[in-house]
């Protein structure tokens, strides 16, 4: 009986080594003898994005890009500032143009032209995903003079420039100044809509786009860059 339980005794201590060992060797070796590794099907890349490998989702970038359409979207790439005047003249007998029968006076209008895009015109086939070189594609119109804002304080209108026969202020109609007004707008028209300010209005176009569509691209995948093209 004493034999019996003096080779128990020795085998309890000798399992109890072995497994003294087993958990010396796992904290050496930065094991977890306990720890079972379960695959959860998510690949994490960086702190901001995670991949499903297996959950079937897939993120359409033209979709996203062109979720918010129903809002008229025009993007200001690029903005001018610009003065016109014109010479307003009354004779004192309109048919005798000499200058000691004609009084003069000059009208300034300074205004702000608009350069925009439309966003509100992208359609899917606007937008091309390529995934293998990772690269969202969006092809845009090119820019184009949108509107131009005078503002009343910019209305200069001078003294009258008076002759020896003509005398007081110049008289005008309404009709009068609406003509003005067209002839100003249109001259403002001609100042800012030039090949050298659409030139660089487009260049503009090319990088603000990006820079509006960039953030939504990446905050799908960090993988992806945007590159922006005209039509």
């Amino acid at each position: 009986m004493k034999n019996r339980q003096k080779r128990l005794n020795i085998a309890a201590a000798v399992l109890a080594a072995l497994l003294l060992a087993v958990v010396v060797w796992g904290c050496v070796h930065g094991a977890d003898p306990l720890h079972i590794q379960v695959s959860d099907g998510i690949e994490r890349v960086d702190l901001n994005t995670i991949y499903l490998q297996s959950s079937g989702v897939e993120v359409n970038f033209s979709d996203v890009i062109l979720s918010g359409q129903n809002e008229t979207r025009k993007l200001i790439v690029s903005t001018q500032r610009g003065t016109v005047s014109t010479k307003l003249t009354d004779r004192l007998i309109r048919q005798l143009d000499f200058d000691f029968m004609k009084k003069t006076q000059n009208v300034s209008y300074t205004g702000t032209g608009y350069f925009v895009v439309d966003l509100d015109s992208l359609t899917a086939a606007n937008v091309i995903e390529d995934r293998k070189e990772k690269t969202v594609t969006i092809r845009i119109g090119h820019a184009y003079l949108q509107a131009i804002e005078i503002d009343p304080d910019d209305i200069i209108v001078d003294a009258v420039e008076e002759s020896l026969l003509a005398r007081g202020d110049i008289e005008l109609t309404l009709a009068d100044y609406n003509a003005i007004e067209r002839d100003l707008r249109a001259r403002l028209v001609e100042k800012f809509d030039t090949a050298a300010n659409g030139q660089a209005a487009n260049e503009l176009a090319l990088k603000m786009v990006k820079e509006v569509y960039e953030p939504i691209v990446k905050a799908i995948d960090r993988r992806y860059r945007v590159i922006v093209q005209f039509k």
